[in-house]
Protein backbone atom coordinates (compact mmCIF):
# COMPACT_ATOMS: atom_id res chain seq x y z
CA UNK A 1 0.00 0.00 0.00
CA UNK A 2 2.71 2.32 0.35
CA UNK A 3 4.51 1.15 -2.03
CA UNK A 4 2.19 1.99 -4.75
CA UNK A 5 0.98 5.41 -2.25
CA UNK A 6 4.62 6.57 -3.62
CA UNK A 7 4.31 5.32 -7.11
CA UNK A 8 0.84 7.51 -7.39
CA UNK A 9 2.89 10.51 -5.52
CA UNK A 10 5.89 10.25 -8.20
CA UNK A 11 3.70 9.87 -10.92
CA UNK A 12 1.54 13.35 -9.61
CA UNK A 13 5.04 14.76 -9.52
CA UNK A 14 6.39 13.94 -12.91
CA UNK A 15 3.04 15.20 -14.63
CA UNK A 16 3.09 18.32 -12.73
CA UNK A 17 7.01 19.10 -13.94
CA UNK A 18 7.43 22.03 -15.87
CA UNK A 19 9.26 21.21 -19.03
CA UNK A 20 11.82 23.33 -21.45
CA UNK A 21 10.90 25.80 -24.14
CA UNK A 22 6.84 24.79 -23.15
CA UNK A 23 6.38 25.93 -19.64
CA UNK A 24 7.47 29.26 -18.28
CA UNK A 25 9.88 28.28 -15.28
CA UNK A 26 12.89 30.57 -15.40
CA UNK A 27 12.90 34.22 -13.77
CA UNK A 28 14.25 36.61 -16.70
CA UNK A 29 16.43 38.97 -17.15
CA UNK A 30 16.87 41.87 -19.66
CA UNK A 31 20.05 43.57 -20.94
CA UNK A 32 18.71 46.85 -23.14
CA UNK A 33 19.96 48.71 -25.99
CA UNK A 34 22.78 46.18 -27.29
CA UNK A 35 24.36 47.51 -30.38
CA UNK A 36 24.46 45.08 -33.21
CA UNK A 37 25.44 47.45 -36.13
CA UNK A 38 26.76 50.80 -35.68
CA UNK A 39 27.65 53.70 -37.83
CA UNK A 40 24.64 52.81 -40.73
CA UNK A 41 23.26 55.26 -42.93
CA UNK A 42 19.58 56.69 -43.04
CA UNK A 43 17.34 59.15 -43.40
CA UNK A 44 17.48 62.58 -41.72
CA UNK A 45 15.17 65.21 -42.59
CA UNK A 46 11.68 64.62 -40.98
CA UNK A 47 8.55 65.94 -43.09
CA UNK A 48 5.80 68.42 -41.14
CA UNK A 49 3.22 66.07 -39.85
CA UNK A 50 6.29 63.69 -39.03
CA UNK A 51 8.10 66.23 -37.21
CA UNK A 52 5.49 67.51 -34.73
CA UNK A 53 4.29 63.79 -34.14
CA UNK A 54 7.98 63.06 -32.91
CA UNK A 55 8.09 65.42 -30.74
CA UNK A 56 4.49 64.86 -29.15
CA UNK A 57 5.28 61.43 -28.74
CA UNK A 58 8.55 62.59 -26.33
CA UNK A 59 6.37 63.73 -24.32
CA UNK A 60 3.85 60.69 -24.00
CA UNK A 61 1.01 62.27 -26.74
CA UNK A 62 0.98 59.82 -29.17
CA UNK A 63 3.01 57.55 -30.94
CA UNK A 64 6.17 58.52 -33.00
CA UNK A 65 5.63 57.99 -37.19
CA UNK A 66 8.38 58.72 -39.48
CA UNK A 67 7.87 59.91 -42.84
CA UNK A 68 10.87 61.67 -43.84
CA UNK A 69 11.32 64.92 -47.25
CA UNK A 70 13.84 63.25 -49.29
CA UNK A 71 16.37 60.68 -49.42
CA UNK A 72 19.12 63.00 -50.19
CA UNK A 73 19.64 63.90 -46.62
CA UNK A 74 20.95 61.37 -44.92
CA UNK A 75 22.77 60.91 -41.18
CA UNK A 76 24.23 57.88 -39.46
CA UNK A 77 22.15 55.77 -37.05
CA UNK A 78 22.77 52.79 -34.14
CA UNK A 79 20.59 50.00 -34.15
CA UNK A 80 19.84 47.89 -31.21
CA UNK A 81 18.24 45.39 -29.29
CA UNK A 82 16.85 44.31 -26.03
CA UNK A 83 18.04 40.68 -24.80
CA UNK A 84 16.03 38.67 -22.61
CA UNK A 85 17.46 35.47 -21.22
CA UNK A 86 16.48 33.36 -18.40
CA UNK A 87 18.00 33.76 -15.09
CA UNK A 88 20.29 31.38 -13.47
CA UNK A 89 20.24 29.25 -16.31
CA UNK A 90 23.13 26.69 -16.80
CA UNK A 91 22.07 25.37 -20.44
CA UNK A 92 24.75 26.84 -23.15
CA UNK A 93 23.23 26.03 -26.62
CA UNK A 94 19.96 27.18 -26.41
CA UNK A 95 17.42 28.24 -29.28
CA UNK A 96 17.41 32.11 -29.57
CA UNK A 97 14.52 34.00 -31.08
CA UNK A 98 14.63 37.34 -32.43
CA UNK A 99 11.33 39.52 -32.94
CA UNK A 100 10.41 42.31 -34.91
CA UNK A 101 7.66 44.85 -34.37
CA UNK A 102 4.84 46.09 -37.12
CA UNK A 103 3.96 49.59 -37.73
CA UNK A 104 3.77 49.98 -41.53
CA UNK A 105 7.47 50.52 -41.38
CA UNK A 106 7.00 54.08 -40.23
CA UNK A 107 6.47 54.00 -36.54
CA UNK A 108 6.66 50.81 -33.92
CA UNK A 109 9.35 50.03 -31.72
CA UNK A 110 11.12 47.30 -29.85
CA UNK A 111 9.63 48.14 -26.59
CA UNK A 112 5.85 47.45 -27.92
CA UNK A 113 2.99 46.12 -25.91
CA UNK A 114 0.27 46.64 -28.28
CA UNK A 115 1.67 43.80 -30.80
CA UNK A 116 3.07 41.98 -27.82
CA UNK A 117 6.73 42.50 -28.67
CA UNK A 118 7.59 42.08 -25.19
CA UNK A 119 4.96 40.18 -24.06
CA UNK A 120 7.14 37.44 -26.69
CA UNK A 121 10.45 38.21 -25.74
CA UNK A 122 9.37 37.87 -22.04
CA UNK A 123 7.03 34.43 -22.34
CA UNK A 124 9.90 32.51 -24.24
CA UNK A 125 12.57 33.49 -22.51
CA UNK A 126 10.91 32.25 -19.66
CA UNK A 127 10.53 28.89 -20.76
CA UNK A 128 14.15 28.84 -21.84
CA UNK A 129 14.94 30.50 -25.11
CA UNK A 130 16.78 33.35 -25.24
CA UNK A 131 14.93 36.30 -27.14
CA UNK A 132 15.61 39.55 -28.31
CA UNK A 133 13.19 42.64 -29.57
CA UNK A 134 15.03 44.13 -32.61
CA UNK A 135 15.14 47.74 -33.40
CA UNK A 136 15.31 48.40 -37.30
CA UNK A 137 15.20 51.73 -39.73
CA UNK A 138 11.85 53.22 -39.59
CA UNK A 139 10.27 56.09 -42.30
CA UNK A 140 8.79 56.14 -45.41
CA UNK A 141 9.82 59.01 -48.03
CA UNK A 142 5.91 60.70 -47.84
CA UNK A 143 6.34 63.86 -49.60
CA UNK A 144 3.39 66.43 -48.97
CA UNK A 145 2.25 69.13 -51.35
CA UNK A 146 -0.56 70.74 -52.25
CA UNK A 147 -3.31 68.88 -49.28
CA UNK A 148 -1.85 65.41 -50.22
CA UNK A 149 0.56 63.30 -48.87
CA UNK A 150 2.29 61.20 -51.35
CA UNK A 151 4.44 57.89 -51.27
CA UNK A 152 6.01 56.28 -54.19
CA UNK A 153 5.91 52.45 -54.56
CA UNK A 154 9.62 52.73 -55.69
CA UNK A 155 10.38 54.65 -52.25
CA UNK A 156 8.46 52.18 -50.22
CA UNK A 157 10.24 49.22 -51.77
CA UNK A 158 13.68 51.54 -50.40
CA UNK A 159 12.14 51.30 -47.13
CA UNK A 160 11.74 47.92 -46.82
CA UNK A 161 14.99 46.76 -48.24
CA UNK A 162 16.63 48.75 -45.53
CA UNK A 163 14.66 46.53 -43.00
CA UNK A 164 16.30 43.04 -44.39
CA UNK A 165 19.67 44.71 -44.47
CA UNK A 166 18.92 45.45 -40.56
CA UNK A 167 16.87 42.08 -40.13
CA UNK A 168 19.96 39.96 -41.50
CA UNK A 169 22.78 42.47 -39.65
CA UNK A 170 20.41 41.38 -36.30
CA UNK A 171 21.32 37.65 -37.17
CA UNK A 172 24.46 37.97 -37.94
CA UNK A 173 25.05 39.33 -34.97
CA UNK A 174 23.85 36.93 -32.77
CA UNK A 175 25.94 34.75 -34.37
CA UNK A 176 28.97 36.06 -33.65
CA UNK A 177 28.12 36.56 -30.26
CA UNK A 178 27.21 32.80 -29.83
CA UNK A 179 29.29 31.71 -27.42
CA UNK A 180 28.57 34.81 -24.85
CA UNK A 181 24.81 34.48 -24.96
CA UNK A 182 24.70 30.76 -24.86
CA UNK A 183 22.77 30.06 -28.00
CA UNK A 184 23.18 27.44 -30.66
CA UNK A 185 23.91 29.45 -33.85
CA UNK A 186 21.77 26.64 -35.86
CA UNK A 187 18.46 27.48 -33.93
CA UNK A 188 18.03 31.26 -34.82
CA UNK A 189 14.19 31.45 -35.10
CA UNK A 190 12.28 35.27 -36.26
CA UNK A 191 8.95 36.07 -34.86
CA UNK A 192 7.62 38.81 -37.02
CA UNK A 193 4.57 41.15 -36.74
CA UNK A 194 3.03 43.15 -39.94
CA UNK A 195 5.74 44.58 -41.41
CA UNK A 196 8.30 42.63 -39.14
CA UNK A 197 6.46 39.41 -40.33
CA UNK A 198 7.56 41.09 -44.04
CA UNK A 199 11.59 41.38 -43.20
CA UNK A 200 11.12 37.89 -41.55
CA UNK A 201 9.64 35.93 -44.41
CA UNK A 202 12.61 38.27 -46.62
CA UNK A 203 15.14 37.24 -44.20
CA UNK A 204 14.74 33.16 -44.71
CA UNK A 205 13.70 33.50 -48.96
CA UNK A 206 16.29 36.23 -50.38
CA UNK A 207 19.70 34.99 -50.01
CA UNK A 208 20.70 36.04 -53.49
CA UNK A 209 22.14 39.53 -54.32
CA UNK A 210 20.04 39.07 -58.23
CA UNK A 211 16.68 39.04 -55.42
CA UNK A 212 17.25 42.62 -54.55
CA UNK A 213 14.81 44.91 -55.49
CA UNK A 214 16.05 47.25 -58.27
CA UNK A 215 14.78 49.89 -56.66
CA UNK A 216 17.40 48.94 -53.75
CA UNK A 217 20.05 49.61 -56.47
CA UNK A 218 19.42 53.59 -57.79
CA UNK A 219 20.58 56.53 -56.35
CA UNK A 220 21.25 56.91 -53.72
CA UNK A 221 22.10 52.88 -53.99
CA UNK A 222 21.51 51.06 -50.74
CA UNK A 223 24.18 48.27 -50.85
CA UNK A 224 24.14 44.88 -50.58
CA UNK A 225 22.41 42.95 -48.23
CA UNK A 226 25.12 42.49 -46.12
CA UNK A 227 26.64 46.03 -46.49
CA UNK A 228 27.38 46.65 -42.38
CA UNK A 229 27.65 44.95 -39.27
CA UNK A 230 29.19 41.54 -38.36
CA UNK A 231 31.05 39.97 -41.38
CA UNK A 232 31.55 36.35 -41.44
CA UNK A 233 28.44 34.43 -40.59
CA UNK A 234 25.03 33.39 -41.85
CA UNK A 235 22.47 35.58 -42.72
CA UNK A 236 19.61 34.15 -42.72
CA UNK A 237 17.18 32.88 -39.70
CA UNK A 238 16.27 28.85 -39.24
CA UNK A 239 12.38 29.37 -38.91
CA UNK A 240 9.91 31.98 -39.12
CA UNK A 241 6.52 32.53 -37.75
CA UNK A 242 5.12 35.12 -39.46
CA UNK A 243 2.04 37.01 -38.58
CA UNK A 244 0.29 38.49 -40.93
CA UNK A 245 3.44 39.02 -43.54
CA UNK A 246 3.99 38.49 -47.12
CA UNK A 247 7.07 38.49 -49.50
CA UNK A 248 7.84 40.67 -52.79
CA UNK A 249 8.10 38.19 -55.05
CA UNK A 250 7.32 34.17 -54.88
CA UNK A 251 9.97 33.43 -57.20
CA UNK A 252 12.39 33.58 -54.46
CA UNK A 253 10.86 31.20 -52.25
CA UNK A 254 12.19 28.45 -54.65
CA UNK A 255 12.81 25.38 -52.80
CA UNK A 256 13.69 26.80 -49.13
CA UNK A 257 12.48 24.32 -46.85
CA UNK A 258 12.78 26.24 -43.32
CA UNK A 259 10.04 26.00 -40.99
CA UNK A 260 7.45 28.46 -41.38
CA UNK A 261 4.39 29.43 -39.59
CA UNK A 262 1.85 31.69 -41.41
CA UNK A 263 -0.80 33.58 -39.35
CA UNK A 264 -3.31 35.75 -41.48
CA UNK A 265 -6.52 37.42 -41.22
CA UNK A 266 -8.47 36.70 -44.55
CA UNK A 267 -10.05 39.77 -44.36
CA UNK A 268 -6.77 41.83 -43.88
CA UNK A 269 -6.51 44.97 -46.09
CA UNK A 270 -3.01 46.38 -44.98
CA UNK A 271 -1.47 43.21 -45.80
CA UNK A 272 -3.45 41.49 -48.13
CA UNK A 273 -3.75 37.64 -47.34
CA UNK A 274 -3.45 36.68 -50.99
CA UNK A 275 -2.16 39.17 -53.56
CA UNK A 276 -1.91 42.93 -53.49
CA UNK A 277 -0.73 46.09 -52.73
CA UNK A 278 -0.20 47.15 -49.31
CA UNK A 279 -1.65 49.80 -47.13
CA UNK A 280 -4.65 50.72 -48.42
CA UNK A 281 -6.19 51.67 -46.45
CA UNK A 282 -3.20 53.82 -45.49
CA UNK A 283 -5.91 57.10 -44.23
CA UNK A 284 -7.11 54.69 -41.55
CA UNK A 285 -3.64 53.24 -40.32
CA UNK A 286 -2.12 56.64 -40.30
CA UNK A 287 -4.90 57.82 -38.02
CA UNK A 288 -4.68 54.59 -36.01
CA UNK A 289 -1.04 55.54 -35.17
CA UNK A 290 -1.15 59.35 -35.02
CA UNK A 291 -4.78 59.86 -32.99
CA UNK A 292 -3.40 63.29 -32.25
CA UNK A 293 -3.53 63.56 -35.76
CA UNK A 294 -6.59 62.39 -36.95
CA UNK A 295 -8.05 66.33 -38.22
CA UNK A 296 -5.05 66.75 -40.58
CA UNK A 297 -4.68 63.40 -41.92
CA UNK A 298 -7.99 63.44 -42.35
CA UNK A 299 -7.60 66.69 -44.70
CA UNK A 300 -5.01 65.32 -46.90
CA UNK A 301 -5.70 63.58 -49.65
CA UNK A 302 -3.16 60.34 -50.09
CA UNK A 303 -1.21 58.74 -53.43
CA UNK A 304 0.29 56.15 -52.12
CA UNK A 305 1.63 53.89 -54.94
CA UNK A 306 3.11 50.37 -52.87
CA UNK A 307 4.55 47.57 -54.64
CA UNK A 308 2.54 44.36 -54.84
CA UNK A 309 2.85 41.76 -52.25
CA UNK A 310 2.03 38.31 -51.85
CA UNK A 311 0.82 37.11 -48.55
CA UNK A 312 0.32 34.08 -46.57
CA UNK A 313 -1.88 32.77 -49.22
CA UNK A 314 0.65 32.79 -51.89
CA UNK A 315 3.38 31.23 -49.63
CA UNK A 316 1.15 28.62 -48.45
CA UNK A 317 0.34 27.45 -51.83
CA UNK A 318 3.92 27.72 -52.93
CA UNK A 319 5.27 25.05 -49.74
CA UNK A 320 2.43 22.89 -50.37
CA UNK A 321 2.78 22.60 -53.86
CA UNK A 322 7.20 22.30 -53.01
CA UNK A 323 5.96 19.51 -50.57
CA UNK A 324 7.47 22.10 -48.02
CA UNK A 325 6.37 20.52 -44.07
CA UNK A 326 4.82 24.06 -42.41
CA UNK A 327 2.21 24.96 -40.65
CA UNK A 328 -1.18 27.67 -41.26
CA UNK A 329 -3.74 29.55 -39.21
CA UNK A 330 -5.64 31.52 -41.42
CA UNK A 331 -9.12 32.86 -39.74
CA UNK A 332 -11.98 33.80 -41.73
CA UNK A 333 -13.25 37.58 -41.52
CA UNK A 334 -10.75 38.46 -39.69
CA UNK A 335 -8.81 41.88 -40.20
CA UNK A 336 -5.01 42.89 -39.82
CA UNK A 337 -3.58 42.40 -36.40
CA UNK A 338 -6.78 40.54 -35.01
CA UNK A 339 -4.99 40.23 -31.42
CA UNK A 340 -8.23 42.21 -30.22
CA UNK A 341 -10.97 40.36 -31.45
CA UNK A 342 -12.49 37.69 -28.80
CA UNK A 343 -9.45 36.10 -27.71
CA UNK A 344 -7.29 35.74 -30.49
CA UNK A 345 -4.19 37.12 -28.42
CA UNK A 346 -4.22 33.74 -26.49
CA UNK A 347 -4.96 31.73 -29.73
CA UNK A 348 -2.53 33.31 -32.30
CA UNK A 349 0.37 33.15 -29.01
CA UNK A 350 -0.04 29.44 -28.21
CA UNK A 351 0.29 28.74 -32.02
CA UNK A 352 3.67 30.61 -31.80
CA UNK A 353 4.60 29.15 -28.51
CA UNK A 354 3.64 25.40 -29.66
CA UNK A 355 5.87 26.15 -33.46
CA UNK A 356 8.55 27.09 -31.28
CA UNK A 357 8.51 24.13 -29.07
CA UNK A 358 8.31 21.64 -31.96
CA UNK A 359 11.32 23.48 -33.46
CA UNK A 360 13.23 22.50 -30.27
CA UNK A 361 12.36 18.57 -30.39
CA UNK A 362 13.55 18.31 -33.98
CA UNK A 363 17.70 18.58 -35.23
CA UNK A 364 18.86 21.49 -35.55
CA UNK A 365 19.36 22.81 -39.30
CA UNK A 366 22.44 24.32 -40.31
CA UNK A 367 22.18 28.26 -42.32
CA UNK A 368 24.26 28.29 -45.56
CA UNK A 369 26.26 31.58 -46.48
CA UNK A 370 25.22 33.08 -50.14
CA UNK A 371 27.91 35.56 -51.05
CA UNK A 372 28.29 37.42 -54.30
CA UNK A 373 30.05 35.09 -56.92
CA UNK A 374 32.43 36.05 -59.52
CA UNK A 375 35.12 34.64 -61.76
CA UNK A 376 37.82 32.97 -59.28
CA UNK A 377 40.67 34.69 -60.40
CA UNK A 378 42.10 36.34 -57.19
CA UNK A 379 41.57 33.51 -54.87
CA UNK A 380 44.20 30.79 -54.70
CA UNK A 381 44.72 27.71 -52.21
CA UNK A 382 48.09 26.63 -50.79
CA UNK A 383 50.03 23.46 -50.21
CA UNK A 384 48.14 20.42 -48.98
CA UNK A 385 45.24 23.04 -48.67
CA UNK A 386 46.70 24.39 -45.77
CA UNK A 387 46.27 28.45 -46.51
CA UNK A 388 44.60 30.82 -48.57
CA UNK A 389 45.30 33.38 -50.41
CA UNK A 390 43.53 36.69 -52.33
CA UNK A 391 45.19 38.91 -54.65
CA UNK A 392 42.82 41.43 -54.91
CA UNK A 393 40.67 43.24 -52.96
CA UNK A 394 40.40 44.81 -49.11
CA UNK A 395 38.74 43.40 -46.26
CA UNK A 396 36.61 40.62 -47.64
CA UNK A 397 34.57 38.79 -45.51
CA UNK A 398 35.86 34.62 -45.48
CA UNK A 399 34.04 31.64 -43.67
CA UNK A 400 34.86 27.98 -43.62
CA UNK A 401 32.42 25.70 -42.78
CA UNK A 402 32.27 21.90 -42.72
CA UNK A 403 29.57 19.89 -44.58
CA UNK A 404 26.60 20.41 -42.75
CA UNK A 405 26.87 24.03 -43.17
CA UNK A 406 28.71 24.94 -39.80
CA UNK A 407 31.16 27.78 -39.39
CA UNK A 408 34.48 26.67 -37.96
CA UNK A 409 36.43 29.60 -39.26
CA UNK A 410 35.66 33.35 -40.50
CA UNK A 411 37.04 36.76 -40.58
CA UNK A 412 38.32 39.17 -42.91
CA UNK A 413 41.50 39.14 -45.49
CA UNK A 414 42.47 41.65 -47.43
CA UNK A 415 44.81 41.41 -51.09
CA UNK A 416 47.90 39.87 -50.57
CA UNK A 417 47.08 38.70 -47.29
CA UNK A 418 47.68 34.48 -46.26
CA UNK A 419 44.88 32.98 -44.11
CA UNK A 420 46.21 29.30 -42.38
CA UNK A 421 43.87 26.69 -42.43
CA UNK A 422 45.99 24.17 -40.41
CA UNK A 423 44.17 24.42 -37.14
CA UNK A 424 41.65 22.88 -38.45
CA UNK A 425 40.85 19.06 -38.36
CA UNK A 426 41.17 16.68 -40.94
CA UNK A 427 37.87 16.60 -42.94
CA UNK A 428 36.35 18.68 -46.00
CA UNK A 429 35.58 22.09 -46.27
CA UNK A 430 34.28 24.53 -48.45
CA UNK A 431 35.79 28.26 -48.09
CA UNK A 432 33.83 31.26 -49.25
CA UNK A 433 35.52 34.76 -49.79
CA UNK A 434 32.93 37.31 -50.71
CA UNK A 435 33.15 38.43 -53.99
CA UNK A 436 34.45 34.47 -55.35
CA UNK A 437 33.42 30.94 -55.92
CA UNK A 438 33.43 28.86 -53.28
CA UNK A 439 36.26 26.34 -52.96
CA UNK A 440 35.84 22.87 -51.78
CA UNK A 441 39.26 21.46 -49.92
CA UNK A 442 39.93 18.42 -47.82
CA UNK A 443 42.72 17.85 -44.88
CA UNK A 444 43.49 14.15 -44.95
CA UNK A 445 46.80 15.09 -42.30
Amino acid sequence: MKKLALLIAVAVAFAGAAERYKDRMFDVSVERDVTYASNVKHLKTLNSISTALVLSSMTGNGMAVYLYENETDLTEVTLKMDIYQPKKDTEKKRPVVLVMHGGAFAAGSKNDYDQHTVTYCDSLAARGFVTAAVQYRLGITAVIKDKALTVDSLDFSRTVYRGIQDVRAAVRYIRANADKLGIDPDRVYLIGNSAGAILSLENIYMDKESEIPPAAKTKPNLGALDAYGEQGYGSQANAVAALWGAVHDPKIIEDVKKPVLLVHGKADSTVVWKTGRPLGNIAAVLENLMPSAAATVSALAFHVNTPTLYGSYVIDSVLTANNVEHDTYFVEGQPHEFYDYEDYDVKVQKKVFDFLYGLTQKPAVADRIVVALAKPSALRMGENNLSFTVAKGSNLAYAVTDLRGRIVKNGAVSAGETVELSDLDRGVYVLRVKGERPIRFGLSR
